[in-house]
């Protein structure tokens, strides 16, 4: 049998095809996206015997209501070798529809496609979003890239910097609402990486605030000299504490450094949240991979799938290896890299506090000098508001460091918690 028969295939109805949380099902194409195997699950609910099944393109169950776009976003990372997560409407043998959120991951030789009944509130949304969409598509006749392009912005208006981060949040939000759907404790792991996320973006503010805050010091140095030549001769105390603070205000600028990545581009911070959502994601997708592969396994000890079957728990066995190997790697990164940001902020700290002495410095000699240090109090005030400043911000980057690196120590997968030290990357910071 091969896709010819979809030709006959009945219209497509507005009756739902049924079926319980409990149900995990999946299937295997090759790099056509032609069908070769999958499990009783799929068979059963998507109606079609295997025989019209194996050898037709996996779009036999496509449904018309999916807009294009989404299918555009998800070839184009399975063709880069990134495994994408998305909600799915597909249509059944007789015209009725299902709704998936599957997980499709690329294989040796093709793709293995692992679905789950939605059931979050994401779910609720996205049905609305897809609407939108498709009516868009029609209205203004628009190509599958450009459909694409719209969706990734509306992603961004939602706060979503890219589609992988809304993926990873709408996978974490899907298996949450399947455990409480099973009566199951929610995952602890998940929850400290999705806990993760908004510490790190509260982290990214506090480095911006941090480098904004020495971006108005920059002055400061000028400024005294200005104000020196006009109560002492060259050489004197005041222009001598101003060369002190402008050396040390570079070294202490300098070592900003430690807080930023890509030749001084990026946050350290920035680098470290895309990671964070591929790393929810890979957990995500690794827990649904092991009650896949369970699932199959139990159905081929029953007897209730086709012969060669063991194929495909070996495929989905390899699968679930990879999947965990990659999110200890992803979270032993990140460990790694939050450490550094706490061992820079340590570091930036102690130095100010040797700038702060100078500061201390400039204010006793403000009042040797009485009545003659007016025109320096502006500058004091100045040195005394950004030292406040720094260090109330140095200590929440600390705090928020250490409460990442608690969280990503919680994620991490058992195998991994060994790997959990601090590796001073090698050649500095930057990579």
């Amino acid at each position: 049998m091969t896709f010819q028969f979809s030709a006959a295939r009945n219209a497509e109805k507005a009756e739902e095809v049924a079926f319980d949380v409990e149900d995990l099902f999946f299937s295997r194409t090759d790099g056509r996206g032609v069908i070769a195997a999958g499990n009783e699950v799929f068979q059963r609910i998507s109606g079609y015997s295997w025989e019209e099944l194996v050898g037709a393109p996996h779009k036999i169950i496509r449904h018309s209501d999916m807009p294009k776009g989404v299918f555009y976003i998800l070839w184009e990372r399975l063709k880069k070798g990134l495994s994408t997560g998305a909600y799915v409407k597909n249509r059944a043998r007789d015209g009725r529809y299902y709704w998936v959120y599957a997980v499709v991951s690329p294989i040796e030789g093709g793709y293995v496609s692992v679905r789950m009944k939605p059931g979050s509130s994401v779910f609720k949304e996205v049905k609305a979003a897809y609407g939108d969409f498709l009516k868009l598509e029609r209205e203004k006749g628009l190509g599958p890239e450009e459909s694409a392009n719209v969706i990734r912005m509306r992603l961004k208006e939602l706060g979503f910097p890219s589609y992988a981060a809304f993926s990873s949040y709408a996978i974490a939000q899907e298996m949450s609402a399947r455990d409480a759907a099973l009566f199951r404790m929610e995952d602890s792991r998940l929850r400290s990486l999705k806990d993760a996320l908004p510490t790190l973006v509260e982290l990214h503010k506090e480095q911006q605030a941090l480098f904004a805050a020495f971006e108005k010091i920059r002055g400061i140095p000028a400024n005294m000299r200005i104000v020196a030549s006009r109560l002492e001769p060259a050489g004197g105390p005041i222009s001598a504490i101003s060369q002190n603070y402008r050396l040390m205000s570079d070294e202490v600028t300098n070592h900003l450094g430690g807080f930023r990545v890509d030749n001084g581009n990026k946050n350290l911070s920035e680098t470290v949240i895309p990671r964070i959502y591929l790393g929810l994601f890979m957990m995500a997708a690794c827990r649904l991979q092991r009650e896949v592969k369970e699932v199959s396994m139990a159905a081929l000890g029953k007897h209730m799938e086709r012969d060669g079957f063991q194929t495909e728990v070996d495929v989905l066995s390899t699968m679930l290896d990879d999947y965990t190997i990659r999110t200890g790697s992803v979270l032993v990164s990140v460990f790694n890299d939050v450490s550094v940001l706490a061992r820079s902020a340590k570091d930036l700290r102690q130095l100010v506090t040797g700038l702060d002495s100078i500061r201390v410095l400039c204010r006793v000699e403000a009042g040797r000098l009485g009545t003659q240090s007016a025109s320096l109090m502006p500058v004091i005030g100045q040195l005394d508001a950004f030292h406040v400043e720094i260090d109330a911000t140095l200590e929440r980057i600390m705090s928020l460091t250490d409460r990442v690196k608690g969280l990503v120590e919680a994620a991490m997968p058992r195998s991994f918690n060994g790997s959990l030290r601090y590796h001073p990357p090698a050649g500095g910071v930057s990579r």
